[in-house]
């Protein structure tokens, strides 16, 4: 099986990651690297196309976010393909992918016998960041063409920081409350040494920034410690925690979902338990 592996402007880290968790034994891999970063997808599918027509690929496979979705799918429909996107993990016997579906509450199969099957890669949290790409592989590099006539003007925001969140050690998820609590929240989180994240719940209340919004409409994350306070456990939220190292729960409903998806679960109102912790903490210090 051919499969083509497709970065774009070097950014190999989350798509190399992911490589490295599948088997490809016994398929030729090939690196199709995008370069300079395309502003939109008309620069690049034409030559993708030209591309895979001189050298065919069983799967095309393209990094995580938005415009590799785009290609994934665009590109599928000019080469009279599929398009599957954001996915999980590919069997290469099968040539059978999984992804989450329902919020990530269902892990879905899926199978297609149409070729070329264009793939994008799901976000993952705690990727390698000096994760590279297999060695050997044939590189073919894909420059982007002009800008299409109908593209008036661009913007390009070169001061874009990465939000805290994203590098945390320590993270508190705030799953219920008002804006009432948020002086509260930020002084316990600020003591432990955390960074705050909300559920989109607790974000809908107002009063939070909504770049702070854990989940798979979010952050995924991959902390050493995430304490989870105030939330029932719903599969889309804890999409952005599963790969912290260690987890705990607070809530005061003992037969709350959340338990059954930490390390440890304490039954209690999450203010005291978390003033606690503090006073223990800082007990420790002196």
């Amino acid at each position: 099986m051919n499969i083509a592996i497709v970065t774009i402007n070097q950014e190999n880290a989350a798509i190399a990651s992911w490589l490295a968790a599948q088997d490809f034994s016994g398929c030729t891999l090939a690196h199709w690297q995008i370069e300079p970063q395309p502003v939109v997808a008309e620069q690049v599918l034409d030559a993708l196309v030209e591309q895979w027509q001189r050298t065919p690929a069983d799967v095309v496979l393209f990094p995580p976010g938005t415009f590799g979705d785009e290609l994934s799918t665009r590109l599928a429909w000019r080469l009279h393909g599929a398009s599957i996107c954001q996915v999980t993990s590919l069997d290469i016997p099968t040539v059978s992918v999984r992804k989450s579906h329902w919020g990530n509450a269902l892990t879905a199969t899926l199978q297609t016998e149409k070729r070329p099957l264009c793939l994008s890669q799901a976000r993952q949290a705690g990727a390698a960041k000096n994760a590279t790409l297999p060695s050997g592989m044939q590189q073919l590099n894909i420059v982007p063409g002009a800008l299409p006539d109908w593209l008036v003007s661009t913007e390009d925001l070169k001061n874009v920081t990465r939000d805290p969140l994203a590098e945390a050690r320590r993270v508190l998820v705030v799953g219920q409350g008002g804006e009432a609590d948020n002086q509260e929240i930020a002084m316990l989180a600020e003591k432990l040494g955390a960074e705050v994240g909300y559920s989109r719940a607790r974000v809908m209340n107002g009063g939070v920034d909504a770049e702070k919004v854990i989940g798979i409409s979010g952050h995924l994350l991959a902390p050493e410690v995430c304490i989870v306070v105030g939330a029932s456990g719903a599969a889309a939220l804890m999409a952005g925690v599963r790969n912290s190292k260690f987890v705990v729960a607070i809530n005061h409903d003992a037969s709350a979902a959340v338990f059954s998806q930490v390390d440890v679960g304490v039954v209690d109102d999450w203010k005291v338990v978390l003033e606690a912790l503090v006073t223990n903490i800082h007990a420790d210090c002196q």
